[in-house]
């Protein structure tokens, strides 16, 4: 049997129905960003789905680094268990601000797969919600 799950971003096709899709490597890149994406304790009947690494970019580069890669690995070991993690890379662009975690891993089929998660980081002691006067 084949497996089908809707595809994000949530669409309607052209006939008028929630787009799904079949294609295994789109299912589990859904489901890697899924996870990574959603932090902790953000889902109210599920307070574990989820991930820290949203909460690890504010620290200082070396150390965002570190940690964003133990929450990647965690994230992998509890919640998908199916997929084999291969690597977890970070970079910082200083000019944007922004963190990419590029996240490669094997599919159940051994079909190797990478996803790119990007995060916006805060620079300065500001926190991320206060505007400067």
């Amino acid at each position: 049997m084949i497996e089908k799950a809707i595809s994000l971003p949530f669409s309607i096709d052209t006939y008028g129905k929630v787009a799904v899709t079949t294609d295994q490597k789109k299912i589990w890149q859904d489901k890697v960003l899924s996870v990574v994406g959603t932090t902790m304790r953000e889902r109210i009947m599920r307070p574990r789905f989820g991930s820290m690494v949203a909460a690890k970019t504010f620290d200082n580069e070396s150390l965002a680094e570190t940690e964003v890669q133990a929450e990647v690995e965690y994230a992998f070991n509890t919640q998908l268990s199916l997929l084999t993690l291969k690597s977890v890379t970070t970079s910082y662009d200083s000019y944007t601000g922004n963190t990419n975690v590029e996240i490669i891993y094997d599919l159940p089929n051994n079909q190797t797969v990478s996803t790119t998660v990007g995060l916006v980081s805060i620079n300065g002691n500001s926190t991320p919600y206060q505007e400067n006067a």
